[in-house]
């Protein structure tokens, strides 16, 4: 089936991929209702700007830190039982969380702690759900499959914002904390009625992967032939090598990997002080946040419904510039908020608009990303290699975090976010110069 005659409601017929989506948006949904809940609490329990910077980065760290690890792990489990675990094992933090919360025994570094735990949790399920993902979907269902699952995470993820701000002002964090629970559970028993199948089509390694990486494969056959006398520690260590190795080597992949860098460190700002933004630049309340992810929610749908197309008039490059100026030009509007603060209206507009720009772009490029990717890496490596670039490409949050967290005692947050602006020109600057491989060529296709 060619990828043109590929429809939503071709993908959407297969069952499997069907509860899988299910299942994402249902924990987007939870997930959503929570995070509001949680961003606002950390500032209002602190009164600190630079706590809320801290405990985003902690939220980051095990990402970078145990991920590559965790992929590892991952790697030889099966991942539809390694994705039910992890969510059981985050809603059981969340109640444990909410209970503390009941029982006011919450302060700063208990939620420290907390974040820490349930990112952990969330290393093992990230690679595990790259790995399902690509054994679940067909290789010509690649884009529109990809684009329909951000598509409808995002307007669960709409939903579920929205649905927050209401619950938060009218009975409290706690229900908001219930309902993630519940959605985690839901969740779960999406993935289990999920029949253990792997695409007829399971991604096929490419001419070129099969040149680069023929070493791997030869040290992978000898592995598993002596893998009764090797011991858990030597797999371990092999898988996790291997991983590190097979990113390092495909251009794709490291360029993106890189570039994901850049951009997660350029968006720092927005991501960790959101609540003092509305406080501090717009003297406004968690409503204004709320409203903010309706319409960020609402850019990463327009963003989906258009990636298919524009995946076909632009290369995966020009995506990602045009997809970095938007990102900086929101992050100007941003910083320039405190010319209307204090003027709901206005600010809501503003707020509106930027959140919305900025989604979009990032949601195009993510999509790219994420194509361009499931198309490139061998499935054999695909929860190592997810890892792995998870873990590098969000390297720079947690650090930029905690730099954050020392400056902005010292920098109001509008200018934190100026910076974050001009960041992104550097960026598109150094990307239009360099211009670095982001898609498959032909012409290199045999190469060794």
């Amino acid at each position: 089936m060619e990828q043109n005659s590929i429809t939503y409601k071709n993908i959407f017929s297969d069952s499997n991929y069907r509860n899988l989506l299910l299942s994402e948006m249902i924990d987007r949904f939870g997930d959503s209702v929570d995070a509001l809940a949680f961003t606002w609490l950390v500032y209002q329990i602190t009164g600190s700007a630079m706590w809320s910077a801290i405990v985003f980065a902690l939220n980051m760290l095990p990402n970078v830190i145990v991920q590559p690890f965790a992929g590892a792990i991952v790697e030889r489990q099966d991942k539809k039982k390694v994705i039910i675990l992890t969510y059981i094992l985050r809603a059981i933090v969340i109640s444990l969380f909410a209970v503390l919360y009941v029982l006011g025994r919450v302060n700063a570094p208990v939620m420290a702690v907390l974040t820490l735990l349930i990112t952990t949790i969330e290393s093992f399920s990230l690679p595990a759900n790259s790995a399902f993902t690509a054994q679940v979907i067909r290789k010509e269902h690649l884009t529109c499959g990809l684009s329909l699952s951000k598509m409808l995470t995002s307007a669960a993820t709409m939903i579920g914002t929205g649905i927050a701000g209401v619950i938060i002002a009218a009975w409290g964090a706690v229900p908001a904390m219930l309902i993630d629970i519940s959605t985690f559970i839901i969740a779960a028993m999406f993935i289990l009625l999920m029949k253990n199948e792997k695409a007829s089509d399971a991604r096929v390694t490419d001419e070129i992967e099969v040149g680069m990486f023929s070493e791997e494969a030869e040290a992978k056959d000898n592995y598993e032939e002596t893998e009764s006398r090797d011991n858990s520690s030597e797999k371990f260590i092999a898988l996790f090598t291997d991983g590190i190795r097979y990113v390092a080597k495909t251009p794709i992949v490291r360029n993106f990997c890189i570039l994901c860098v850049a951009l997660n460190f350029m968006l720092v700002p927005i991501n960790a002080l959101q609540a003092p933004m509305a406080e501090e630049i717009f003297r406004m309340g968690g409503e204004l946040l709320s409203f903010g992810g309706i319409f960020a929610s609402l850019g990463g749908i327009a963003g989906a419904a258009l990636l298919p197309a524009l995946s076909k008039k632009l290369s995966p490059l020009q995506v990602v510039c045009r997809g970095t100026s938007v990102l900086g030009m929101g992050l100007m509007g941003i910083a320039m908020g405190s010319i209307v603060s204090g003027k709901a209206i206005l600010c809501y507009i503003v707020v509106s608009a930027c959140f919305f720009g900025m989604t979009l772009a990032a949601t195009l490029i993510g999509g790219i990303i994420g194509i361009q990717f499931m198309k490139s890496v061998d499935s054999e490596y695909m929860a190592r290699a997810s890892a792995v670039f998870n873990a590098f490409s969000t390297a720079a949050m947690p650090i930029g975090s905690l730099l954050v967290s020392v400056l902005v005692s010292r920098i109001a947050t509008d200018r934190l976010m100026l910076f974050g602006s001009i960041f992104a020109g550097i960026v598109l600057a150094v990307t239009l110069i360099s211009r670095p491989v982001l898609e498959k060529r032909e012409e290199i296709t045999h190469a060794a």
